[in-house]
């Protein structure tokens, strides 16, 4: 598919039946992914959640998570971990496999030649297929006429309507959104113009952060299982899951447990 037509910015409704939800990095954890649901009463046949990315790898559930894909109430923005499996898929040779074993790709990778996609040549269709159709920025609009922008790790310019015009032609400024990490910038300060806020993961923090008028959501569940380890920096991971309406009342330098 040519880059002019795949998916890249897609655009949202305002949900005048329910509830949004963002959620940061599920990483392959489903149930704690539903519990962290649960406890916001989500009701799929009304409200609706959407991911910034990194659906998979690392926890026991990569493959469910995935198919989150499928339901009406799920939206997602890929993350570096879905490009990294999209990559492979196209070429294997373009991927250090070694370095994704270690990031959590044993879920698609086993030990020797019989891995995932050999064995589930169903769920290779339908991953190539969301390579195609999965977006990296999500643009939702409220119900107020306000507009929150969802992307992986960051949104690397300073105003909205020039991603939305780069986005097509610059496969650097679609790498950046996925990769850099600014945010690990104690002092990083960010204001997006032309939106009113935007949401992201990528990078684990201590609690939800607010910086400039972007709001990060990243609280560790790549830290979760065997992954976890005593680390000063994020001692309580957990998935979170926020209503988008509360976003907006996060103000500078507040951090919400």
């Amino acid at each position: 598919m040519s880059e002019t037509s795949m998916a890249l910015i897609q655009t949202v409704a305002a949900n005048t039946r329910g509830r949004d939800f963002v959620v940061g990095d599920i990483h392959g954890w489903l149930e704690p992914l539903q519990a962290e649901l649960d406890a916001v009463c989500f009701d799929p046949a009304v409200d609706r959640l959407f991911s910034v990315g990194d659906l998979i790898d690392r926890g026991p559930d990569s493959e469910q998570c995935l198919l989150l894909t499928r339901e009406p109430w799920f939206f997602a923005v890929r993350g570096n971990h879905e490009q990294i499996m999209f990559n492979w898929l196209n070429d294997p040779d373009s991927v250090n496999t070694d370095d994704w074993l270690r990031y959590g790709g044993r879920a698609w990778l086993d030990p020797g030649p019989e891995h995932y996609f050999w064995r589930n040549p169903q769920m290779r269709r339908f991953a190539e297929q969301l390579d195609r159709e999965m977006p990296w920025v999500i643009e939702l609009a409220l119900c107020d006429g306000r507009r929150v922008g969802i992307s992986h790790s960051s949104i690397p310019v300073d105003d909205w309507l020039d991603l939305k015009l780069r986005l097509p032609h610059e496969p650097a400024l679609r790498e950046a959104l996925i990769w850099d990490r600014p945010v690990r910038q104690p002092t990083f300060r960010h204001q997006v113009e032309g939106i009113d806020l935007t949401v992201h993961g990528h990078v684990i923090l201590p609690q939800v952060q607010k910086r400039g008028n972007g709001i990060y959501i990243d609280t560790g569940a790549a830290l979760f299982g065997e992954n976890a380890r005593a680390d000063g920096h994020c001692p309580h991971p957990r998935i979170s899951a926020i209503a988008v309406e509360e976003l907006f009342l996060i103000s500078e330098n507040y951090l919400l447990a």
